[in-house]
C-alpha cells in the first residue's frame, strides 16, 4: 500500500536584515571605536586576573585610577553609540571649577600648551550660560579633560569638583560625539587631552588606537599644514600648530615604547616649530584670573636667570624618538645590511648627544634639584626620564637588544663576563642622577614617566 504519512514541514526561518545603513557608510573613526572596544575588553579581562590576590593598597593611586577609567571605557562607547538622546550634561559649581581651570593654565597649560588661555576661559563661560541639556557635548567634554589633568597634575583639596577619574568617565561617555560629530580644533584638543591621561597606563593599546584617531583627525582640519591656517589670525594659528606638535610628541613617544609605527610622516609636515623666545598671553580680567603674563611652554629657573623652552625641547626629542623606531625597530630597517644599521645607529647617536648638550646645565636632572622651582620638577623628571629610555635603547642597554639580554643569561649560567655596551659608565651616570631626582619628586606611577 502507498505511505500516506507525510513529516510536518519545518518553516523557514527569516532571514535577519541587514543593516544596509551600516554597509559601505563606516568611516576609519568606525573602525577605530570598534578596534578601541576590543582593546578596552582586552584590559578590564587583563586587570580582573591581574587583581586575584594582590594587594590593592600597594598600587599607586594613579594606576588604580586609569585601571577603573579604561575598563569602564568599552562599556561607555557602546552606550553612547547607540543612544540618540544627550544625557544630562552637569557640571560642579562655576566658582569650584574656575579656580582649578586657573591652575591648569599657569602650571600644566603653560608648560605643554593644548589650550588657548583665552579661549577656553570663554568656553566655560558659555558652557555655564546655558542648561545641562542645551550644552555642547564636545566643550562639556573639554571641560571635564581639563579638571582631569589638572588634578592629575595638582591635587585639588575639594568635595565640589569630582575627581580625575569621574571627569574622565564623564568625557569617555561623549566620546563618540567627539570623534564622529563635526570635526573642529576642540574636538583633537578633547582627544590629546585624553590620550595625556591614558597614556601612562600600563597597557598602551588604548592610547595607541586614540592617537591614531587623533592624527587622522588633525590631518582632515590640516592642522599639520600651515597653508590651512593662512587666513587665521597670530593667536589661532599657533592654537592650531601647538595642538598638533603635542599629538606629535604623543605620538613619537608612543610609537618608541610600542615599537609599532608613528602615525605621522615627517615629511608631510609644513610647520615651524614654535617660537623659542617668551610670549605672553594675557588671561581676561573678567575671568578673575592672574593678570600676569603666561610663558607658553617655557620653564624658568627659580632665580628667574635661566629659560628652557620645554616644549620644543620635547618636540626635538619626539624627533628622535621617531629615528630610534625607523633606523633600529622599523621592518625596513631589518632589511638593511649590518654596516647600513650601525651607520644609522650612530647617526641616532649623535642627534640625541646634540640634543643634550643643547639642555641648559641648570635643567639637567642632578642640578634641577636644586635650581628648578618644586612645581616645575614634575616636567624635568618626565624629561630626563624619557631621555634615559632613547640613551638606553641606542647603546643597546635595555631589554629589547636580544644580544644583552642573552650576554646576561650566559654570566648567570656560565659565568663569561658580558660585554658592556657602548657607553656603559655614561648610561649608569645618567641613571643614577634620574633616580636622586625621582627620589625628591616622591611619586612612583607611570604619570611621572612623561
Amino acid at each position: 500500500m502507498d505511505c500516506t504519512f507525510t513529516a510536518p514541514s519545518r518553516k523557514a526561518r527569516p532571514k535577519k536584515r541587514r543593516n544596509c545603513a551600516n554597509i559601505g557608510g563606516a568611516s576609519n573613526i568606525q573602525v577605530h571605536i570598534g578596534q578601541l572596544d576590543a582593546m578596552m575588553q582586552h584590559l578590564t579581562n587583563h586587570s580582573e586576573v591581574a587583581e586575584e590576590g594582590a594587594d590593592v593598597q600597594a598600587q599607586p593611586q594613579f594606576e588604580r585610577e586609569t585601571e577603573t577609567t579604561t575598563s569602564k571605557l568599552s562599556a561607555i562607547i557602546a552606550n553612547a553609540n547607540g543612544n540618540n538622546s544627550t544625557k544630562s550634561m552637569v557640571l560642579p559649581p562655576q566658582d569650584h571649577v574656575l579656580p582649578v581651570i586657573q591652575i591648569y593654565l599657569k602650571d600644566f597649560n603653560a608648560v605643554l600648551p593644548l589650550f588657548d588661555a583665552n579661549a577656553l576661559l570663554q568656553l566655560v563661560h558659555d558652557c555655564y550660560n546655558v542648561g545641562p541639556l542645551q550644552r555642547d557635548p564636545v566643550a562639556w567634554a573639554a571641560i571635564n579633560v581639563v579638571l582631569a589633568l589638572a588634578q592629575r597634575y595638582t591635587p585639588v583639596d575639594s568635595h565640589n569638583v569630582p575627581s580625575s577619574t569621574e571627569c574622565i568617565n564623564r568625557a569617555e561617555s561623549v566620546l563618540s560625539k567627539v570623534m564622529l560629530g563635526d570635526i573642529q580644533l576642540l574636538n583633537v584638543q578633547v582627544l590629546v587631552g585624553m590620550v595625556m591621561l591614558l597614556q601612562a597606563s600600563q597597557d598602551l593599546q588604548p592610547s595607541l588606537i586614540l592617537i591614531a584617531t587623533v592624527m587622522r583627525l588633525a590631518h582632515a582640519i590640516g592642522l599639520h599644514d600651515r597653508s590651512y591656517s593662512a587666513h587665521l589670525d597670530t593667536v589661532q594659528a599657533k592654537q592650531r600648530a601647538c595642538v598638533f606638535w603635542l599629538a606629535y610628541i604623543l605620538d613619537k613617544d608612543l610609537s618608541m615604547r610600542s615599537k609599532q609605527p608613528s602615525i605621522q610622516i615627517d615629511d608631510d609636515i609644513d610647520l615651524e616649530l614654535p617660537s623659542p623666545t617668551a610670549i605672553e598671553h594675557q588671561v581676561g580680567d573678567w575671568s578673575n584670573a592672574s593678570d600676569s603674563g603666561i610663558h607658553s611652554g617655557f620653564i624658568t629657573t627659580a632665580d628667574g636667570t635661566v629659560q628652557m623652552n620645554y616644549f620644543v625641547t620635547r618636540i626635538q626629542l619626539a624627533v628622535i624618538e621617531g629615528g630610534i623606531y625607523d633606523y633600529l625597530y622599523s621592518t625596513r630597517s631589518q632589511k638593511h645590511s649590518p654596516n647600513e644599521r650601525s651607520h644609522a645607529l650612530r647617526s641616532v647617536a649623535c642627534a640625541l648627544q646634540q640634543w643634550k648638550a643643547s639642555i641648559p646645565p641648570e635643567f639637567s636632572a642632578s642640578a634641577a634639584i636644586m635650581r628648578v622651582p618644586s612645581g616645575m620638577l614634575h616636567f624635568i623628571g618626565a624629561l630626563h626620564s624619557t631621555t634615559l629610555a632613547c640613551t638606553t635603547i641606542v647603546n643597546q642597554a635595555h631589554a629589547w637588544d636580544a644580544e644583552w639580554v642573552a650576554s646576561l643569561r650566559r654570566y648567570g649560567r656560565q659565568g663569561i663576563v658580558p660585554r658592556l655596551p657602548q657607553q656603559w659608565e655614561a648610561v649608569v651616570d645618567e641613571a643614577r642622577d634620574l633616580m636622586v631626582l625621582l627620589g625628591v619628586l616622591g611619586m612612583t606611577d607611570s604619570w611621572n614617566f612623561w
